[in-house]
């Protein structure tokens, strides 16, 4: 969106309602509020019915880049130009006067005279209670306050969903860490994030990768990474922003197969054999390496060419982080994941198939029983798993692992889009920006939308707002005096087109940690 006009970025009906407020209107205050839980993605009985606040330092800092490159920074006729051009092309020339001269008088001052109150990244906010609070900080720009709805509505709530949905995977793999005696940095990286190409674009990608971040330190969306050095503080040389590994995928492993085969090794199971004795002696002697292992024959890997490379595996060594590893991803199931993890009891008895990934590994590589009862596979060996692994499947993946003696330790696993878009909308917490109050010549207008269609469940809060926190809870105060409006927990960031306070990621971390 280098190009996009910032002004452009509304809903088109915005486009005149200058007009629309009534005439001598001086202030307007608008908020974000979560609403509603229902259609929230998690496990219910793990659920503390909250919403995690996150994307608000993006989402400024990306609204202020934008207005400066694609209008501040303009020479006025033409920023005035492209936009009323556009406007009055989509809504009718005979409407867009007032928004025009709005506009030419934005430009003149230079930047954005806006006021806004934030709770702190990383708290977990209760429905119906603010996010943020807006307001203008000039009287002739009322108007631009709900302008920025649509703005940083559809940037902000993407980056809730996603790091409330990383905090379910996380919930998750502590409970079962807790039983089967799963250590603390396992927790840390037990749900990757191999969600990038599935998402509607490279910045949906990013938002989600940086939304799962402050639950996981696993991520191949790099970029993300890049973004939170950017947008949160983050500095990768002093923490672990996020990690990932050396990895095989199809287009590299069948090429080498194939290549094996061209030498005269004619059976794929034998050029496949070749293929990873090279792999782990000349490409990966150290370190951890994941090997995309179902090119053809999965179960035939695991069966006949692993107990050929044991001494191999056995003997390779850390690297220079101390790490060492090989991994065996499976990446398709005729069925679902939990089949090709743990087996597949309508299998022929006895078979790989049958005994399923963990078993398979176990009769090659061995293992111990940790203080908690269960078995942990040879540390040399592992497996990670990235096919449609959504809450619900993460569960029960673990809870068969719980059934069968394994700890939950021996397996990581790959969420993908599908863990982050499966029923993914602003709905999720009914997130939406709407206007409390107002000030007309002088007179303070509370308002307030209570529709009777909708019991309650679009019902805003009225006039000046104020957040405390009471009993770990954010609570909501409406119907505030100008004097209550300035206490409470929503923070002043932004006033006048600058940031006034910025958070970091460890900072957020340490919340959503805590949160837990």
């Amino acid at each position: 969106m280098k190009n996009i006009q910032q002004a452009t970025v509304i809903d088109l009906y915005k486009g005149d309602h200058i007009s629309q407020y009534m005439p001598k209107t001086e202030y307007v205050w608008s908020n974000m509020t979560p609403r509603s839980n229902r259609l929230a993605r998690v496990i219910r009985e793990q659920y503390d019915g909250k919403m995690t606040w996150f994307g608000m330092q993006y989402a400024l800092k990306v609204l202020v880049e934008n207005w400066d490159d694609t209008f501040f920074n303009l020479p006025k006729d033409v920023a005035i130009k492209k936009f009323s051009r556009l406007l009055g092309n989509a809504v009718g020339k005979d409407h867009i006067e007032n928004q025009v001269k709005g506009l030419e008088k934005l430009h003149d001052l230079g930047y954005l005279p806006l006021k806004i109150k934030t709770l702190p990244e990383g708290s977990r906010v209760d429905m119906q209670v603010p996010t943020f609070t807006i307001t203008n900080t000039n009287p002739d720009f009322f108007w631009l306050v709900n302008y920025m709805e649509t703005y940083l509505s559809c940037t902000i709530w993407p980056f809730c969903n996603a790091a409330g949905v990383t905090r379910q995977y996380r919930q998750t793999s502590q409970k079962y860490a807790n039983i089967t005696g799963a250590d603390d940095f396992w927790v840390e990286i037990a749900n990757h994030c191999f969600a990038a190409r599935g998402h509607r674009g490279t910045e949906d990608a990013m938002i989600s990768g940086m939304g799962h971040s402050l639950s996981s330190l696993g991520t191949d969306t790099f970029w993300a990474i890049d973004a939170l050095e950017q947008y949160y503080n983050a500095d990768s040389d002093k923490e672990i922003v996020g990690l990932s590994v050396c990895a095989a995928e199809h287009a590299v492993a069948c090429q080498r197969i194939a290549y094996f085969r061209e030498q005269g090794y004619t059976g794929y199971m034998e050029a496949e054999f070749k293929s990873l004795e090279d792999y782990l002696t000349r490409v990966y002697p150290t370190g951890i390496f994941s090997y995309v292992a179902d090119s053809e024959d999965y179960y035939g890997n695991l069966t006949v060419n692993l107990p050929k490379l044991k001494d191999i595996i056995l003997n390779r060594k850390p690297d220079s982080n101390g790490l060492v590893k090989f991994v065996v991803r499976p990446d398709s199931s005729p069925k679902t994941p939990l089949e090709i993890i743990c087996g597949d009891p309508d299998a022929e008895i006895g078979s790989p198939e049958y005994k399923g990934s963990l078993v398979l590994l176990d009769e090659v590589f061995g293992h111990t029983v940790n203080d908690k009862g269960f078995k942990v596979l040879n540390p040399m060996v592992g497996i990670i798993y990235g096919e449609a692994i959504d809450i619900e499947m993460q569960d029960r993946i673990y809870a068969k692992m719980v059934e069968m003696g394994y700890c939950v330790s021996n397996l990581l696993l790959g969420v993908g889009s599908w863990g982050f878009l499966d029923r993914a909308s602003r709905d999720s917490y009914s997130i939406c920006v709407k206007g409390t109050h107002s000030v007309v010549e002088g007179v303070e207008t509370p308002m307030q939308k209570n529709p009777k269609t909708a019991l309650n469940s679009k019902k805003s809060a009225k006039g000046l707002l104020r957040v405390e926190l009471e009993s770990d809870s954010y609570v909501l105060y409406d119907q505030q005096t100008p004097e209550q409006e300035q206490q409470g927990e929503l923070r002043e960031v932004f006033r006048d087109g600058k940031l006034l306070y910025e958070t970091s990621l460890s900072e957020i971390r340490e919340r959503v940690k805590a949160s837990l």
